[in-house]
């Protein structure tokens, strides 16, 4: 999945102000990379209430993208850099992408876009997105809970029944 953000290099937020923009937000975020300017950067590993994460980012110019991206043209006047987040099937890194476009909207006026979907995202669309990544990020977690649950209770049966049956065979001996 791709998700793009373009603004004016000169506003772009510093790592701490991002966090901070995130955590104004009501959230538990941090940005696990050492760094304080975000331009450059490759890649993120993130934190998101408690749920880690990694996603890619590529910094390009603008004209470098929108070539064959008509829906996206005319919106793009004087941003001067274009950043692109690149994820799997990963909630975690669904809802940071989308906390750091917040971010970025809040702090250099970006324009977001999706690529998967064609969608010009606004500040409001991405936080309505943002809890149902979150929910879907503790669905997962109680599975992963209950499966890892079963097998011990599995093997607690097992281990009366075993010593059920001993002890029977020790009334026959």
């Amino acid at each position: 999945m791709t998700q793009l953000a373009f603004f004016k290099k000169v506003d772009m937020p510093t790592k701490s102000k991002i966090e901070e923009s995130i955590r104004e937000l009501g959230y538990d975020f941090k940005i696990l990379n050492k760094f304080e300017i975000l331009y450059g950067q490759d890649s993120l590993n993130c934190s998101i209430n408690g749920f880690e994460t990694f996603f890619e980012m590529y910094f390009e110019e603008p004209s470098e993208i929108i070539n064959d991206l008509e829906w996206i043209k005319t919106d793009i006047i004087d941003e001067d850099v274009a950043v692109s987040f690149i994820w799997g099937a990963d909630y975690a890194a669904g809802a940071s992408i989308g906390l750091i476009s917040v971010a970025l909207i809040d702090n250099c006026n970006a324009q977001v876009y999706y690529l998967d979907d064609e969608i010009k995202y606004s500040k409001e669309m991405l936080l309505s997105d943002t809890p149902e990544f979150l929910n879907e990020l503790e669905k997962e977690k109680r599975r992963s809970h209950q499966k890892n649950a079963k097998p011990s209770q599995e093997i607690k049966q097992a281990v009366k029944k075993k010593s059920f049956i001993e002890r029977i065979k020790t009334l026959f001996n």
